[in-house]
């Protein structure tokens, strides 16, 4: 060989070396123990959870809070729940599918020795090497990193689309968790007052003012109260482990926390529907998610129109024979049937065509959604308000009945009767509330925000494309 045929060859032997991989097989087997010691391992107070809440401009000074409110349970899901980290874990996946198509295309190198066996005086070995190198016609790579990045777009949503969800069962949960305590609370009082008319009226039956009929149907209402009682602490229990698997701990973690439903005794006025509507297709993460598939979708078909040019590999090779250098250039070409072309076209229009009518359907049905949202909490409103009096109402005649008995006018049995029914309508009135809580659950879902959040009072400006910021913080959606 030549020095030049020398050079030539180690040059190719470094350009494989360097495009050899350097990475090794890391392996990481999944151990069902050990993810259920880390989950019950898990804490409200846990470091990361008070750093997230730091980063999200929460005051951690005195940690873990005394008591946690929906907020901050629904900041703690956010950073805990599995259903997020899913979602996270599937939008590194497009991102890295995205960074993938920006880096350096491969090159193929083909080694073509020859042994000539008639050769007279000279060697019979030939050594050939051609380098193979694909030119980007059309811009496939760039239109492709731009369908990953419309992609890339609607993970990161879906991690927004995930978090609500995780929100919308938290606060659920948590009203019914509300809802039961106060029926148990009420429940309890109800049946002190009953025991306490039970015991008067079995006195007066016992001297002949009172029938045992009167005491058997009351020692029955007793009874059914046991009962109820009963059945309330099971709905608390249920509810609370709920609450649990919705924020992402385990129930001994939960009950443990101080929890806080001071901002579920504070309705809020019923907003307009009108404002409703607009509010939901503007702000839903969901409509926001179809527009980025749409543009997705749009970049597949530019995508399937610039694969009708050819693909072409550049293919400079250079021989060695008998003390000779050849040099050669050729061009290797993939050429796309026509036909194939137009099919793969048209099945690509037709994804955005189906991306398209999704989108309208989704925002029909957001439509429908507000308005029903809007009516349903309307009417829950007027009905918790309506309680509410009937409460005072009570309240006022038990009190009027205390006065009586003290100056003598009214008798222990019709003490005992007012604060009994008194109790029964806070019972019932816990009915309404729980109706308004979750006629405002319903609401915040059809717009996918929360309404009692001052920091949202604005509403974002409507958009006919994909979004163009794809760092989605979940936080902000869920910090009410």
């Amino acid at each position: 060989m030549t020095p030049f045929a020398h050079r030539g060859l180690a040059i190719v032997l470094l350009a494989l070396c360097a495009g050899c991989a350097r990475e090794t097989y890391r392996p990481k087997p999944l151990e069902p123990e050990a993810t259920q010691r880390a989950y019950e391992s898990r804490t409200l107070s846990a470091p990361e959870v008070r750093d997230y809440f730091a980063a999200q401009g929460q005051d951690t000074a005195a940690w873990p809070p005394a008591q946690w409110t929906l907020p901050m349970l629904t900041l703690a899901a956010v950073r805990l729940h599995p259903e997020i980290e899913l979602a996270r874990a599937r939008a590194q996946v497009t991102s890295k599918e995205k960074h993938t198509s920006t880096t350096p295309v491969p090159y193929t190198v083909t080694a073509r020795p020859e042994f000539d066996g008639k050769s007279e005086g000279d060697l019979p070995w030939g050594l050939g090497v051609l380098v193979g190198v694909t030119l980007d016609i059309g811009n496939k790579r760039g239109i492709r990193t731009e369908q990953l990045a419309r992609l890339e777009d609607a993970a990161q949503l879906e991690i927004a689309v995930a978090s609500w969800r995780v929100r919308s069962r938290l606060r659920r949960h948590f009203v019914e968790l509300h809802a039961a305590t106060r029926t148990l609370e009420a429940l309890d009082a109800e049946h002190v007052e009953r025991e306490r008319l039970v015991a008067l009226m079995t006195k007066r039956a016992a001297v002949g003012y009172a029938s045992r009929a009167d005491v058997s149907t009351l020692n029955v209402r007793l009874a059914e109260s046991a009962l109820a009682r009963a059945r309330a602490a099971v709905r608390r229990d249920q509810a609370l482990a709920a609450l649990a698997e919705a924020v992402g701990v385990p129930l001994a973690e939960l009950e443990r926390a101080r929890l806080d439903f001071g901002a579920l005794e504070r309705p809020i006025e019923p907003p307009a529907a009108a404002s409703v509507r607009r509010v939901a297709l503007v702000n839903r993460i969901d409509l926001r998610r179809k527009l980025a598939d749409y543009a997705a979708a749009e970049a597949a078909v530019k995508l399937e129109v610039a694969r009708q040019y050819p693909d072409l590999t550049l293919v400079p090779g250079y021989f060695w024979d008998a003390d000779q250098s050849l040099w050669s250039i050729s061009f290797l070409g993939l050429l796309p049937p026509s036909a194939r072309a137009k099919a793969l076209i048209a099945e690509a229009e037709a994804r955005r065509t189906v991306e398209e009518k999704a989108f309208g359907a989704l925002q029909a049905t957001v439509i429908a959604e507000s308005s029903a949202a809007a009516s349903r909490y309307q009417r829950a409103f007027d009905a918790h308000r309506a309680a509410q009096a009937q409460i005072d109402a009570a309240k006022a005649d038990a009190a009027r009945v205390a006065k009586q008995f003290d100056r003598g006018n009214a008798d222990r049995v019709e003490l005992a009767q007012s604060r009994l029914d008194a109790a029964t309508i806070a019972r019932t009135a816990t009915v309404a509330m729980l109706e308004l809580q979750q006629g405002l659950s319903a609401l915040e879902d059809a717009v996918q925000r929360p309404l009692d959040n001052p920091d949202l009072a604005t509403t974002p400006a409507a958009s006919s494309s994909a979004p163009a910021a794809t760092a989605i913080d979940p936080a902000l959606i869920d910090n009410d």
